[in-house]
């Protein structure tokens, strides 16, 4: 799927899903992202995913730009689609918002770019292939907060789950390269503060190695299926690979 495909299929998860009219927008997009509603998180959630599908609409017109598509051709989809994904209606009534969004030329714009950009497309990452890394994430932040490790060690790992898992709540909406993003930030990370990591994981206790073992197993299975998705990095000429970058620090460092 590309970055109009992306739109295209959020824009049907919003319009083509029954809901009662007086819903509020925040309930809305928790239901499109699929996101858990009893998450105390929840609206710092949404937010985060409206920001990404705005971002992802500026980087279609750009992409649209550069193959001489001029942005009048997506208008008025694009401005109606934008002007629903505005965090400032979260706690307005879909009905406020659903005539307007739902008109029917709105998504032939995003159909047509669909097919315009369609030599840009990637895999797609199945859905129980999602929630599966965000359900190891899951686990391993409850392992990591019952070990008994160093509080920089602890916060250092969380900040490594953090990472991962904001870039797979917004997989839907931009693809694998927040997820790339993610794993250099990681691999960065590791690179920076070395000397420290290592000399807190020589005095970590076993179960506490334990979970950073599977800390560095997760990282490498999300860049196994990172680098899979993307076949346009795949087909480039002397593209790196993430697996192959990635992996080798974490092994380094964290041995069972």
């Amino acid at each position: 799927m590309n970055t109009a495909g992306r739109l295209l299929s959020i824009y049907d998860r919003l319009i083509g899903r029954g809901r009662s009219n007086d819903m509020a927008m925040l309930n809305v997009w928790a239901d499109v992202f699929e996101l858990p509603t009893s998450s105390r998180h929840l609206e710092d959630d949404v937010v985060t995913c409206l920001q990404a599908l705005r971002a992802e609409m500026e980087l279609l017109r750009a992409k649209l730009l550069a193959l001489d598509i001029q942005d009048e051709l997506m208008q008025p989809g694009m401005a109606r689609f934008r002007k629903v994904a505005s965090p400032t209606h979260l706690n307005a009534g879909w009905n406020g918002l659903w005539e307007e969004a739902s008109k029917p030329e709105n998504r032939l714009a995003f159909l047509w770019a669909n097919w315009a950009l369609r030599d840009q497309d990637e895999e797609d990452m199945s859905s129980e292939e999602l929630s599966g890394l965000q359900g190891e994430l899951d686990a391993l932040e409850q392992s990591l907060q019952d070990a008994d490790m160093s509080a920089y060690l602890r916060d250092f790992v969380q900040r490594q789950i953090d990472a991962i898992r904001t870039a797979l709540r917004v997989y839907r909406v931009q693809g694998v390269k927040p997820i790339e993003k993610a794993l250099q930030q990681v691999a960065g990370a590791y690179t920076i503060e070395k000397s420290k990591v290592q000399e807190e994981y020589a005095m970590a206790s076993e179960p506490a190695k334990d979970v950073l073992a599977r800390v560095g197993g997760v990282i490498e299975k999300t860049a196994k299926v990172a680098e899979n998705l993307d076949k346009i990095k795949k087909a480039g000429e002397g593209a790196w690979s993430l697996v192959s970058t990635v992996a080798p620090l974490l092994i380094s460092y964290f041995k069972s």
